[in-house]
């Protein structure tokens, strides 16, 4: 082992043979550790360990290339300066790997532990958004205070100017603190949860997807997802579709008939043509009333209780069957006309000769 020692002596030596012997225990707790754990956790039921050592994968990884690295650094016998420099930022760089991952990781097992709340828990769907909010919260505090450390920053200090520094901060920051507050607001006051369809005062309308720590994500009827900012839809009117004690919406359409036409057989039709459209609730009785002579028809609201996932399809199967069961009955849907009369024609010009 003389010949090891040998060559331990020399600086730049032994901080290669580090930084090869990291690189390969790296590979081999990837390759190897991972790929059995990988085999022995797909044969679970649940997918949330599988979940779990794929996000701990790359945090593992660095670490070791970072501790190598660090130790190479010390065996070449730096100055002081350069030691803590390189020390220093190899924890930096592991505290932002490790804090992306336990903030993805919190987020995953929080959404698993939701999907089968336990009956009088405090983790439910309505309050999975808070309890993810604290957590990512938790984890960002945690990583900057070990990153002031590694730095060796005086924390003591940093604490009793924070006055000074979160005015600094609020200023620079000010949109994201308002995105922030205005989410944790939300989820304290509830307009809305996870899985509701609302409808914005600009009209937008969709399933709210996550409430997360900048801004709500909802799921349009065109199929794409939108983010918008916390603290513009804490300013907005937002209509609920799903709030109240009944997770059912009311849809009403406005049908007009030609006078003349049988006002009680017109009801009827329309109440049982409604009931057949797909996703009206039998249970409930269509509305159907006979609301005013208009100029050209006489004028009648159908309203009906839907789930409010299908909105536009039922307001368009209504449409179409009423419109065809009107044409079967042969009672006519009339459209504005106006009768033009004409007290005077304008006596045509005389006409000149050419003799005169």
């Amino acid at each position: 082992m003389e010949w090891l020692r040998e060559i331990w002596s020399h600086g730049w030596a032994a901080a290669g043979i580090v930084v090869v012997g990291s690189l390969l225990g790296a590979w081999i707790v990837e390759a190897v550790i991972i790929g059995v754990l990988k085999r022995f956790v797909s044969k679970t039921e649940t997918d949330l360990d599988d979940r779990v050592l794929e996000l701990m994968r790359r945090p593992l990884y660095f670490s070791l290339l970072l501790f190598g690295f660090d130790y190479a650094i010390h065996l070449l016998n730096p100055s002081e300066l350069v030691r803590h420099t390189t020390r220093s930022g190899a924890y930096s760089i592991a505290i932002v790997v490790w804090g992306i991952a336990l903030m993805r990781l919190s987020g995953t097992v929080l959404k698993t532990f939701a999907k089968k709340p336990r009956k009088g828990g405090l983790l439910q769907t309505q309050t999975l958004p808070l309890f993810d909010i604290v957590s990512k919260t938790a984890v960002l505090a945690a990583a900057i205070y070990l990153a002031m450390v590694a730095w060796r920053v005086d924390v003591g200090a940093w604490l009793a100017s924070a006055g000074v520094v979160g005015v600094a901060v609020g200023l620079a920051a000010q949109d994201s603190l308002a995105n922030y507050f205005a989410g944790v607001f939300i989820i304290a006051d509830a307009p809305y949860k996870l899985k509701d369809v609302i409808t914005l005062d600009d009209g937008t309308r969709g399933t709210v997807t996550d409430i997360g720590l900048r801004s709500t994500r909802i799921h349009t009827r065109d199929g794409v997802e939108i983010n918008i900012p916390n603290s513009v839809l804490g300013s907005m009117k937002i209509e609920n579709r799903s709030a109240g004690p009944s997770l059912e919406e009311r849809v009403a359409i406005s049908v007009g008939v030609a006078y003349g036409s049988d006002v009680h057989a017109v009801g009827d039709l329309l109440r049982a043509t409604v009931l057949e459209v797909e996703h009206v609730k039998r249970d409930r009785t269509p509305e159907v009333y006979f609301t005013a002579f208009g100029d050209s028809s006489l004028d009648f609201d159908v309203k009906v209780w839907i789930d409010p996932r299908y909105f536009e399809q039922v307001r368009h199967d209504m449409h179409v069957r009423i419109y065809d069961a009107l044409n079967a009955a042969q009672i006519e849907i009339p459209f504005p006309q106006r009768d033009l009369h004409v007290r005077d024609l304008p006596r045509p010009a005389p006409v000149l000769s050419s003799e005169s």
